[in-house]
């Protein structure tokens, strides 16, 4: 893909401030953040929205652009879908738009969000 990069960063989400990495990897911001099986845990959840503040805001201050949000969702359990709820919290709106079947159960549900 021409004009495409991609790069990968960890985040440990109970570190208050991002990594070196992104902040030096992520000169110009965030196009996408891409997160997956990120829901099993509610009790992290409050980590997770932190995580994703500082992402959003470090984006915009690069690029003034908040980055678009995809997540890969399978419910184990209806407790999860408070994350939705978190995210509305610090303006981000998730947006399903596909289901597709999944192994063991339960669809996968795709989301799409941005912050406003």
């Amino acid at each position: 893909m021409s004009g495409v990069s991609l790069e990968a960063a960890p985040l440990d989400w109970e570190d208050e401030q991002l990594p070196d990495a992104v902040k030096s990897n992520f000169d110009t911001g965030i196009d996408v953040i891409v997160m997956a099986d990120v829901t099993y845990n509610t009790a992290s959840f409050p980590a997770l929205i932190g995580t994703l503040m500082r992402l959003v805001q470090f984006s915009r201050y690069k690029s003034k652009q908040p980055p678009l949000i995809l997540l890969g969702y399978k419910e184990r359990d209806a407790a999860e879908r408070t994350l939705w709820d978190r995210a509305r919290g610090i303006d981000i709106d998730l947006e399903q738009v596909a289901q597709v079947s999944g192994a063991g159960g339960n669809a996968i549900e795709v989301w799409v969000g941005k912050a406003q």
